[in-house]
């Protein structure tokens, strides 16, 4: 028996509401937000959970002591930064848990329309084997699109 842990459907309706919010996101926020290249990203210093309680803190000491900094450290950018950093983790975290499960829901649906898919093929395969009218033709036209790779012998 085939196993269905996922039943998903989704209307044309929630389908356009979904396209839309995602254009609204596209519309808003690409225009403010910058694409690296690979190489750019790997000279970037990374910033961890742990950094963010650093920067928050160095802002803090930095506001409080502007003479001494002023000259070195454009402390008005540190602060753009700071809200920048701390409103892209908080949109970061809802779009990844969403990517995260768009991601499982996809192989999860992917894994049992495959496995049910085999189970087609080799039920078609037995009934062709039994002599069930138009069977063979059916595991046939499967057999054309199964994709399985095959190997070539080494005597060939």
């Amino acid at each position: 028996m085939q196993e269905n842990r996922i039943d998903l459907s989704i209307n044309a309706e929630e389908e356009t509401q979904v396209n839309d919010a995602l254009q609204v996101l596209e519309n808003v926020l690409m225009p403010k937000l910058i694409v690296l290249e690979k190489s750019e990203k790997n000279e970037l210093l990374r910033m961890g959970d742990k950094s963010v309680a650093f920067v928050d803190k160095s802002l803090e000491i930095a506001k409080q002591d502007t003479a001494l900094l002023d000259a070195f450290v454009d402390i008005p950018a540190l602060e753009k930064d700071v809200d920048a950093i701390s409103r892209l983790r908080a949109l970061s975290f809802k779009v990844e848990c969403i990517a995260s499960a768009i991601d499982d829901s996809k192989a999860l649906a992917g894994h049992e329309a495959y496995n049910t898919s085999l189970m087609v093929y080799s039920l078609m395969k037995n009934a062709a084997k039994m002599g069930h009218p138009g069977a063979k033709e059916k595991v046939t036209e499967l057999k054309q699109r199964f994709p399985r790779t095959r190997t070539k012998k080494a005597s060939e």
